[in-house]
C-alpha cells in the first residue's frame, strides 16, 4: 500500500447529475447540511465540513480504520467485492461487519473511485487521499459536487501513524487519538515483558520479515515497512540483508534463488490474499536450507494484516510475534 493505480473508469456527466439529482432531497451535494460548520485544512486547502459529521465517506482503507479507531461510523469506502468481509477485516474492529458496509468502489485501488455509488451513498463528509500519484485530486472537482471533500497526504506506508492524527484532526477527535496511541504504546510493553518472561532478548534477535509476492518472487520487509516499525518498536533486531530497501522501496526485492537472503534467528513469512496460491508450510526445496527454518522458527502470518499500515493490524503484528516467540504459535513446517 498504496496499491498500483488503473485508469479511472469515466462517469457520464449526465449520469452523475441524475445520480445527485435523486440524492438531494436528502443531502445538500457539496455544501455542508445545515447547522454549525468548521474550517479544516487538507492537502486540497481550506474545506467547510459540517462541525459534527454523520455520513462520512472514506477513500483509503487506512482512513477506514483510523475513523473506526476514533469511534466513527462510515457509510461508504473502499473494499474488494466477493472476497469475505469485502476485504476490509484488517481495517476494522473485530465487532464491526464489513460485509454491512456500502463500497463505493470495485476494488481497494486510490483510483477506482465509483462516484455513482458514492453520491448514492449520501455522505455528508468525504476524506480522500493525496498520494503521489494524485488520482483523486484530479477527480476533486466530482467528489466536492457530493459533499465537502478533505484530501489527507499519504506517502507511503510510513505515514500510518500520522494518518489516525490527521483524520483525528479533521473530526477534532484528538483525546480519541490520544486513547489509541496510548492502547498501542501498553501492548508494546506488555509484549516485552511477556517476551523478557520467555527469555527472549529481542535487541539480540534478528526477525527476517519475508513477504510471498508471487511464485517467482520474496519481497523483504525493511525498517522502513509498516511491519518493519512495529517489530522496531518492539526492540528487535533485523539482518544485513533487510536494513535497507531498493530505491525508495521499504522492501528489497529477490527471486527465490536469493532466498538465504532471508535467514534470521526467526522467520515470519507474510503471505495473504494477493498470492492465494502461496504455501502454508516452509520446509522443503530452498526453505530447508534456511536455519530459522532447522532450528523450527519460521512462521507463517497473514500479510492483509501486516501490510494494512493501520493501529488495528499493529495489535496484529504484535500479538503474532509474541504468540510465536513464547512458544505459543507453532512453526510452519
Amino acid at each position: 500500500m498504496p496499491e498500483p493505480t488503473r485508469p479511472l473508469r469515466p462517469l457520464s456527466v449526465f449520469a452523475l447529475a441524475g445520480t445527485l439529482a435523486l440524492t438531494a432531497c436528502g443531502t445538500e451535494g457539496g455544501s455542508p447540511a445545515e447547522g454549525d460548520t468548521r474550517t479544516v485544512q487538507g492537502a486540497n486547502g481550506t474545506v467547510e465540513i459540517p462541525d459534527s459529521p454523520e455520513r462520512i465517506a472514506v477513500l483509503w482503507r487506512p482512513t477506514l480504520a483510523a475513523l473506526t479507531l476514533l469511534g466513527h461510523d462510515a457509510v461508504g469506502t473502499m473494499g474488494t467485492p466477493g472476497e469475505p468481509d469485502q476485504g476490509l477485516a484488517p481495517f476494522l474492529p473485530d465487532d464491526v461487519d464489513g460485509a454491512e458496509l456500502t463500497l463505493v468502489t470495485s476494488s481497494p485501488v486510490e483510483d477506482d473511485v465509483n462516484v455513482e455509488e458514492l453520491a448514492t451513498a449520501a455522505p455528508d463528509l468525504i476524506i480522500g487521499v493525496s498520494t503521489p500519484n494524485g488520482t483523486q485530486a484530479g477527480m476533486l472537482d466530482t467528489l466536492e459536487a457530493i459533499a465537502p471533500t478533505v484530501l489527507l497526504e499519504w506517502e507511503g506506508t510510513g505515514s500510518w501513524r500520522g494518518h489516525l492524527e490527521e483524520v483525528a484532526r479533521i473530526l477534532d477527535s484528538e483525546e480519541e487519538a490520544e486513547e489509541v496511541v496510548g492502547a498501542y504504546d501498553t501492548a508494546v510493553e506488555r509484549a516485552r515483558a511477556d517476551l523478557a518472561g520467555a527469555g527472549v532478548d529481542p535487541a539480540g534477535t534478528e526477525l527476517s520479515l519475508v513477504r510471498l509476492q508471487s511464485d517467482t518472487e520474496i519481497r523483504l520487509e525493511t525498517p522502513e515497512s509498516f511491519p518493519g516499525q512495529v517489530v522496531a518498536d518492539l526492540g528487535f533486531a533485523r539482518p544485513d540483508s533487510q536494513l535497507e530497501g531498493e530505491g525508495d522501496t521499504d522492501f528489497v526485492p529477490h527471486s527465490y534463488e536469493n532466498l538465504d537472503r532471508a535467514d534470521g534467528d526467526a522467520v515470519f513469512v507474510l503471505a495473504g490474499s494477493g498470492y492465494p496460491d502461496a504455501p502454508s508450510t516452509f520446509s522443503d526445496g530452498l526453505w530447508a536450507n534456511l536455519g530459522a527454518v532447522q532450528e523450527e522458527r519460521v512462521y507463517r502470518v497473514d500479510h492483509d494484516f501486516w501490510g494494512s499500515a493501520n493501529y488495528h493490524g499493529a495489535h496484529r503484528i504484535i500479538e503474532d510475534v509474541t504468540a510465536a516467540l513464547t512458544g505459543e504459535a507453532s512453526p510452519a513446517l
